[in-house]
């Protein structure tokens, strides 16, 4: 087709084949994996906290917020896109890691409105290029075969990060002031390149990175490296869309449950800590996606189908505990639930839609895509969930509401299952047990 997403792409270094790379490079991704999970999100749930201690307007903080948010959900299918085009992945992750520290540096120096707003944007984008090229190079490292235990290793070390990045950002603010945050980011930045560094540019297949792999290739392989689809093409992959769909419908039921959960703590409970609380909280969910992680990653037993089929149906579950019991002390329950059920997705995700895109060559392309109806659904959750709660304070009503999303989700995910059965693209037609 005429569509430039069509047009063959550069030249890119044969395909070594279904052997993964040197272990070394393998650790260095997953240690990358652990850096980049403060460095991608730039400050994080630091940035609104800081502006409202320094009395910036709450409309421009609204704002700032939208921008960096708004600039990810748009430039997420774009840097897939561009990754899968793209044989200098290491450089892009490189300049994605400058630009997010820059940006995020920018709104510890600036009151005005414009780079303010420009900060965080440019910020949010340059986060969606790391998100992509760390997909890119994790398939490009550990190829098809290897996808699954690294992706679980990634993802383990991620929360990892995250752990250690927030109680470190938490106590150098508290101790020095809320600009010495930037420390922690510039040291897990520094440690990032460091990673990046350490990954052998020879170790990366950038036809295996894009979803191809000539090793006993077949039909779908050798088309998808020699000319990959098209943006027309791929959005006929109907099981691909039907599980973009699931993972908006989750997010949507999903992201507002822990602020909502803290907004009651506050409006009923003010004396309970609520900030305290929302960190407690963080963490407990964060230490419970570690284990559920390297679980996903290593089953034997079970299809990757099956954990996202767990991660749906426990949301309801969740959602009924944090109605039926507004004790603070209920918050860990419902957060370890919320560990299992998106440590689970946070796995699964990428390995489903290179399941449901194999022999298309656009994993990248389509994995930002799915992703970018992700943050849709995530950006609207908490919209929903306030509008629900209103004045008269409806918070059981409001998790109800969230929890009947994941129950939605549940037949389009059956849906897209039954489709990819059917798919005559799909080199994978039928699901196997990992």
């Amino acid at each position: 087709m005429s569509n430039t997403l069509a047009m063959p792409l550069p030249a890119a270094a044969p395909s070594t084949g279904r052997t993964a790379a040197t272990a070394g490079s393998l650790t260095a991704l997953a240690w990358m994996a652990f850096f980049l999970a403060d460095v991608r999100d730039g400050l994080g749930p630091f940035l609104a906290t800081y502006l409202q201690s320094q009395q910036v307007a709450q409309n421009l903080i609204g704002l700032t917020l939208t921008a960096g948010g708004l600039a990810a959900v748009l430039m997420t299918p774009l840097a897939g896109a561009w990754v899968d085009r793209s044989t200098r992945k290491r450089m892009l992750l490189v300049a994605a890691v400058v630009l997010v520290l820059l940006g995020s540096a920018a709104a510890f120096t600036t009151r005005s409105p414009v780079l303010l707003v420009a900060s965080q944007a440019v910020a949010g984008g340059a986060g969606a290029v790391l998100l992509a090229a760390l997909a890119g190079l994790t398939l490009g490292l550990a190829r098809r075969d290897g996808l699954r235990h690294q992706t679980g290793r990634n993802e383990a070390w991620s929360h990892a990060g995250n752990i250690v990045s927030a109680l470190g950002a938490g106590v150098v603010a508290h101790a020095f002031g809320a600009p010495w945050m930037m420390a922690v980011m510039l040291a897990m930045s520094v440690g990032a390149l460091l990673c990046v560094a350490a990954i052998r540019p020879q170790d990366i297949d950038h036809v295996a990175a894009r979803g191809a792999d000539l090793a006993a290739p077949s039909a779908a392989d050798v088309h998808a490296a020699q000319s990959p689809e098209g943006l027309g093409e791929l959005l006929r992959h109907r099981a691909l869309w039907l599980f973009a769909l699931t993972c908006a419908l989750f997010h949507l039921g999903n992201a507002a449950m822990l602020p909502l959960l803290n907004q009651r703590l506050a409006a009923t409970q003010p004396d309970a800590a609520p900030l305290l609380w929302t960190g407690i909280a963080i963490v407990v969910a964060q230490l419970t996606m570690v284990p559920v992680a390297l679980w996903v990653s290593r089953s034997k037993r079970w299809d990757l189908s099956a954990f996202v089929y767990l991660a749906i149906l426990i949301l309801p579950v969740r959602g009924l505990l944090a109605w039926a019991f507004p004790s603070v002390w209920a918050n860990l329950p419902v957060q370890v639930l919320d560990g299992i059920a998106a440590g689970a997705l946070g796995v699964a995700t990428p390995l489903m839609v290179e399941r449901y895109a194999r022999g298309t060559g656009r994993y990248n392309l389509a994995l930002g895509m799915v992703l970018t109806l992700q943050g849709v659904g995530a950006a609207l959750s908490a919209g929903v969930a306030n509008a629900v709660v209103g004045r008269d304070g409806h918070f059981g009503l409001a998790f109800a509401v969230l929890a009947g999303f994941a129950v939605l989700a549940l037949p389009v995910f059956m849906w897209a299952q039954r489709a990819h059965a059917r798919d005559p693209h799909g080199a994978d037609a039928t699901p196997t047990t990992a």
